[in-house]
């Protein structure tokens, strides 16, 4: 039957007797009655029937007939009946001695023609039963079963058939059929091989005649012998409970052949069988592989490997005395063990043709490719087509084949990563899902394939200052898609670019960004009387490791002016001018609240101050959500006389310095504590509410534990210091107060 027609659906079959009843063959009936259900070497099932099996119709032994019925039910348990009639005729004499040791079941019959008078010594198995047979009842076949031990075991025939047995007679034959491992046969062991026997005699006895038939079986079930490039089968030459008289034995015929037909000697020498035969033994052997058999495809534990199965018929016939002529068939359905192979895959990638080549194998043709997942994404053979991969089936010329498959690097499912100068790496992470067709077994593969190519178009930028900002123009690479635009630390979005001011556009060709002097993500590195030295940090970071891929800074000096900056860590920076009164004061001369405080550097037109809002007499309080710190800028007049002064030419000058902090932000600080000799890490976190609510309820808090959590380096903590600071890097808020004119 053709295992594609019958698919997923369940089958089974029955027969037809004489009467026209079907009989259901299960298990039982057949190993009893004669049959065999099996699959040929490419898995569709197959019914082997004896001639003179149950329900068989035999015209003299020489003609016979059979309706066979097979019932297909399908997932919905819709059953459909197809009838099989087959008409088959003897076709090769009937031997005296039939004995055929098929897979499930052991048959001999015998020939039951009575010749003339001879001179004929009886049998040790008959002696046995003659007292039996004396004494039996007349008119009933009877089975006498003889065991190694000397003990017999006799029963009717209809008794024979409730144990399962099979006994029977035709026209011209008396037959025995037994299945295997029951408790009437037993195992022995000829020239160290084990065979299974079962020794029994049928008789019928009548008033004046007695019938005794020896209908003893014997088969050889010893294992086949496997090295890793051959299998053996091997048979004892000489069954002693078949042969009476060895020293008259000898061979008839001898013939090997392939499911249950017999094959010539060309045939054999052709595909490589050796089969021979001494004086003890016969030996089928056969290379794993060879014609005639079928290697399969097999899965354990999912790894991929072979078996090989080959169905081997060794036909005999042997003369013993001159009434001994036999012919033994053994019918052995042989399949190796399974033999693992190790997947090749090849990578055939050439950095140059932009895809990957990617080649796995080796697989027998019933190994069906299901799906490749790509990245994760489970694709069918169609789906890869469709998206420009080209999968393909190339054969080999030892009849396996394997799976090509060609990938676009530019797929998105490929994964990339940007190495260093022009190079990236392409990653192609794959899992084949195939499928072993007749045994509907899954097997996964999983492989990775990686290839750098020197592909990368990095970008170009530029950088300009501009009166009060910072601009940079980035002309565009071709992995810019994988990376994101980072201001310092400050990831570059368009909310980000709204709030602080920042100038931003992208024309897909080109990426322009303006930022304003003060605006967050600016770094500061140096305040003088010659100007503010500003500098944007701008980098383009790995969309999923965020590391820095490339970094461009640009700084700029702007003059400073009239400039009041209020530092996040708690330093303010104002200059002084001397234009700001008349007469022009000296800026040299100013000084802060606290008069030891002066301008960290000045000259005849312009002085700077530099100091934490700590110290130098600053006063703070709080307005609203604001700390609010404010100092002064003083001018120390030269007076005459200096003790009781009335007479000046100096203006009278003060410049009011204030910075606002916001306490609703959290600022998060790490330090490294000295302590004992060990750095210890101390950690900072400002609660923005916590110090106001201190204030309102009357609390004081020291200035310098403030800025110490806001970003100051004080005393006790050492550099480095890496302070996370609030949204708005820095806080800028100013008013200056010219104070009086003097002549």
């Amino acid at each position: 039957m053709d295992k594609a027609a019958l698919g997923q659906n369940l089958w089974r079959y029955g027969v037809f007797n004489n009467l026209g009843q079907y009989i259901p063959v299960t298990e039982q009936v057949a190993s009893q009655c004669g049959f065999t259900s099996t699959t040929d070497l490419y898995g569709n099932p197959e019914i082997r029937v004896s001639f003179l099996a149950c329900s068989v119709q035999n015209l003299f032994d020489q003609e016979f007939s059979l309706h066979l019925q097979v019932e297909v039910t399908n997932p919905a348990n819709l059953t459909a009946a197809y009838d099989v009639s087959m008409n088959c005729p003897l076709g090769v004499p009937w031997s005296p001695r039939e004995i055929v040791c098929e897979e499930n079941y052991m048959e001999v019959s015998v020939r039951r023609a009575v010749p003339g008078i001879a001179n004929e010594a009886l049998n040790e198995d008959w002696i046995a039963v003659w007292p039996v047979a004396q004494g039996a009842m007349n008119q009933v076949w009877q089975v006498v079963f003889h065991f190694q031990n000397g003990s017999l075991q006799n029963m009717m025939a209809t008794q024979a058939h409730a144990l399962g047995y099979g006994v029977n007679t035709t026209a011209t034959r008396v037959l025995f059929r037994t299945p295997y491992s029951t408790q009437q046969t037993e195992i022995t062991k000829v020239q160290g091989l084990e065979m299974e026997v079962a020794r029994a005699t049928v008789f019928y006895k009548q008033a004046w005649m007695i019938l005794m038939v020896d209908t003893a079986v014997a088969c050889p079930i010893n294992p086949p012998i496997f090295t890793s490039s051959a299998l053996s089968w091997v048979s004892p030459r000489i069954m002693p409970s078949l042969v009476k008289f060895p020293d008259l034995f000898h061979d008839e015929a001898m013939e090997m052949g392939l499911d249950g037909r017999v094959i010539n000697t060309a045939t054999v020498v052709s595909n490589g069988y050796v089969f021979l035969t001494d004086a003890d033994f016969v030996s089928i052997s056969v290379p794993i592989g060879a014609p005639g058999g079928l290697t399969e495809s097999a899965v354990i534990d999912n790894r991929y490997g072979t078996t090989y199965r080959i169905k081997l018929l060794l036909d005999r016939r042997w003369q013993g005395d001159e009434s001994d002529r036999t012919r033994h068939r053994s019918l052995k359905d042989i399949r190796t063990p399974f033999a693992p192979h190790v997947l090749i895959l090849i990578n055939n990638t050439v950095p140059d043709r932009g895809y990957f080549d990617v080649s796995l194998g080796n697989f027998l043709p019933d190994v069906a490719l299901v799906t490749v997942a790509i990245g994760g994404k489970p694709l069918t053979p169609r789906e890869l087509q469709s998206r420009g991969c080209n999968l393909a089936e190339v054969p080999n010329p030892n009849g396996t084949r394997a799976f090509t498959l060609a990938v676009p690097f530019d797929d998105p499912l490929i994964q990339q990563e940007y190495l260093y100068g022009n190079i990236r790496r392409y990653t192609l992470p794959l899992l084949y899902t195939f499928n072993l067709v007749p045994k509907d077994q899954p097997l996964v593969h999983s492989a990775t394939i990686e290839c750098e190519v020197a592909d990368v178009v990095l970008p170009t930028v530029e950088g300009f200052c501009e009166a009060g900002r910072i601009v940079l123009e980035m002309t565009h690479g071709n992995l810019d898609r994988h990376w994101v635009p980072y201001v310092g630390d400050l990831r570059l979005t368009a909310k980000v670019a709204e709030s602080q001011n920042y100038t931003l556009w992208d024309d897909g060709g080109r990426f322009h960004l303006s930022v304003p002097l003060l605006a967050a993500g600016l770094v500061y590195e140096d305040i003088s009387l010659e100007g503010l030295t500003a500098r944007l940090d701008f980098n383009l970071r790995d969309n999923k490791t965020l590391s820095a891929i490339v970094t461009f800074p640009v700084s700029c000096v702007f003059p400073t002016g009239k400039l009041l900056v209020c530092f996040a860590n708690g330093t303010m920076a104002a200059t002084v001018l001397s234009l700001d009164t008349k007469p022009a004061l000296d800026p040299r001369r100013t000084h802060l609240r606290d008069r030891n405080c002066g301008p960290v550097t000045a000259d005849e037109s312009r002085a700077l101050f530099s100091f934490p809002v700590t110290a130098c007499g600053t006063t703070r309080r709080f307005e609203g959500d604001y700390l609010v710190y404010e100092n002064e800028v003083t001018f120390k007049r030269h007076e005459i006389p200096e003790a009781n002064p009335v007479i000046t030419r100096d203006s009278q000058y003060r410049l009011t310095l204030r910075c606002r902090y916001p306490l609703n932000e959290t600022l998060r600080v790490w330090a490294q504590q000295f302590v004992g000799g060990i750095v210890t890490p101390v950690p900072y976190a400002l609660a923005a509410r916590a110090p106001l609510a201190a204030y309102r309820q009357g609390r004081s808090m020291d200035d310098n534990i403030f800025f110490q959590k806001a970003g100051a380096v004080s005393a006790g903590v050492a550099e480095p210091m890496r302070v996370c600071l609030p949204a708005l890097g820095m806080v800028l808020f100013g008013v200056a107060l010219l104070v009086g004119i003097s002549a």
